[in-house]
């Protein structure tokens, strides 16, 4: 090979500082470079997004965008909070906060519904556990589609159509839930259980001060999942709710984009800018938590 050559590609080769004497190779810089790329265009979206949301409205859909017709300084210089203004007059906020409302609440709902059932499938001993057990697991299979008829005929039938609890409710049954935190708990010694029992120990205390406080990585993993799940779902707030005070945020976008004139597409994107940013804030914040708990689940 030529020296030339030769010299070049061993400029390429990156010392690592994770474990000592270890090279990554031109294909190993290749896969990264391209990994890098890929990252890029799934972020490319929302980085528009969050570009757009605090440009006027003249400059949200110039082409090419504002940002590479000028100079960097130049380009950040038109910054402003018309956007948020406009989605402020259009009452965002109030959906924002139903929002924050109805995820925190069901999240809570959740852990505690799903821990106590995955606590009797893991602990305790009674007849048709397992089936009971692999009965609500096989709902995971069904599409969610497909329950709508039967959450709005039951949601109507207990007098919560058109009220926040009743997309609140719907969510505290979930089967994934109850099998993530079954398989984490089996792996607590049962022996421990036991010993607790011959101390006297009744099964709501067990529950509580020994079960609860040993599977923390899971019921954050779980939060974290809920948390995602329920701030961007769309089609039970769909269904239940029909009025606008208390419509969350996907059906608040919703509501917007159906304006057939003058539609407001700086409140739109500063709107939708603000509901992407909250789940993913939340995910970098507790991401080794939902790591640790997914990855003890699978395990169990």
């Amino acid at each position: 090979m030529d020296p030339r050559y030769q010299e070049i590609i061993n400029k390429l080769v990156i010392e690592t500082t994770k474990k000592p004497g270890q090279r990554l190779t031109i294909w190993g810089f290749i896969g990264y470079l391209v990994l890098i790329s890929g990252a890029f265009l799934c972020l490319a979206p929302l980085l528009w997004l969050a570009d757009s949301s605090f440009r006027p409205r003249i400059e949200i859909f110039s082409m090419p965008p504002v940002i590479l017709q000028k100079p960097i300084w130049e380009a950040f210089s038109s910054y402003t909070l018309q956007t948020f203004g406009e989605a402020l007059a259009l009452r965002a906020d109030l959906s924002f906060f139903n929002s924050v409302y109805v995820t925190v609440f069901s999240v809570l709902l959740t852990l505690l519904v799903c821990s106590l059932a995955a606590y009797a499938f893991a602990f305790l001993k009674f007849p048709g556990r397992n089936f009971l057990f692999f009965f609500s697991i096989s709902t995971m299979m069904l599409p969610t589609m497909t329950l709508l008829a039967a959450y709005f005929k039951v949601i109507q039938t207990v007098g919560l159509y058109n009220n926040i609890l009743g997309i609140i409710i719907p969510y505290a049954g979930s089967a994934m839930g109850i099998f993530l935190l079954r398989q984490y708990y089996i792996r607590i010694p049962y022996s421990l259980y036991e010993a607790a029992v011959v101390d006297g120990a009744n099964k709501f205390y067990i529950w509580w001060n020994i079960v609860i406080p040993l599977s923390k990585p899971a019921l954050s993993a779980l939060a974290i999942y809920q948390f995602r799940y329920i701030w961007n779902d769309f089609l039970v707030p769909m269904l239940i709710l029909r009025d606008e005070r208390i419509f969350t945020l996907p059906i608040k976008l919703q509501l917007m984009d159906s304006f057939n004139f003058n539609k407001p597409y700086g409140a739109i994107i500063a709107t939708g800018f603000v509901s992407a940013l909250i789940p993913i804030v939340f995910f970098l914040i507790f991401r080794r938590q939902f790591i640790e708990g997914f990855t003890g689940g699978v395990k169990g």
